[in-house]
């Protein structure tokens, strides 16, 4: 595996990105990962690595490059530092935003026909936690490049803000794939309930799966959750529908 880093130049500063691809082959099709809110960390490379190996030049940038370089989320249950670790976190959380993250993944997608490893044409999307909204919101922003995306346990997808994901469904035209935890404190099944509804109104092609017996960030390998069967159904939903779009 060819891994890197590299900063991305956006109108407010440089946004650095790890990327890692096969060592052979290319250029390949592209998938941008978007964070969930402890940050970029080994626990997203080793699954940015698992979806390379499938044959894709994977992209995971540090959505929080306005406000702090690289950020690590610490425990945050079972330690004496977790309510500082949370508070910490969220305040980072806070300071982005659908419209912030949907500008970041503009620039990303100007920026790919001038990487050697970016096969030309749309991209796929995946994002988790709070990046469920990103990745919709980037669906809706950007139709004409965007081939398909997933969300895992995905958050503030339904609120009564004026820019919530849910307001943005008519607008996107890629295959979506939304996974959620069983037991989930940030996504009750209630509210999945709610947001299945408004999709199956969408235009666009979309599937729902709720993982039972999981809890949220049961794909992570660090987070505590780990569920490895529904991690597994994860990798395979995932590249099931990026050999669908991107190849």
């Amino acid at each position: 595996m060819i891994e890197r880093d590299l900063d991305i130049a956006t109108q407010d500063g440089a946004m650095n990105t790890y990327t890692v691809r096969p060592d052979d082959g290319g250029p390949l099709p592209v998938v941008l990962m978007l964070m969930d809110a402890p940050g970029v960390r080994e626990g997203l490379k080793e699954i940015c690595r698992r979806i390379a190996q499938s044959g894709y030049y994977v992209l995971l940038p540090n959505l929080y490059y306005r406000t702090i370089r690289d950020f690590v989320c610490g425990p945050t249950r079972d330690h004496p530092d977790a309510e500082a670790n949370r508070t910490r976190m969220f305040g980072f959380l806070e300071s982005i935003s659908n419209a912030k993250v949907t500008a970041d993944t503009g620039v990303i997608l100007d920026r790919l026909p001038s990487m050697p490893d970016a096969k030309p044409g749309k991209i796929g999307l995946v994002g988790y936690c709070m990046s469920g909204a990103f990745v919709t919101a980037a669906a809706a922003m950007h139709p004409d490049r965007i081939a398909c995306f997933a969300s895992y346990y995905g958050t503030r997808l339904l609120t009564d803000k004026s820019d919530s994901p849910h307001l943005m469904l008519s607008d996107i035209t890629a295959e979506g794939y939304y996974s959620f935890a069983e037991h989930d404190a940030y996504v009750p099944l209630s509210g999945v309930a709610r947001f299945e509804k408004l999709l199956a109104s969408a235009p666009f092609p979309s599937r729902v799966e709720t993982e039972m017996g999981t809890h949220h960030g049961y794909a992570f390998s660090d987070r505590g959750n780990l569920h490895e069967a529904a991690r597994e159904k994860h990798y395979e939903r995932m590249l099931a529908l990026y050999r669908r779009h991107i190849g």
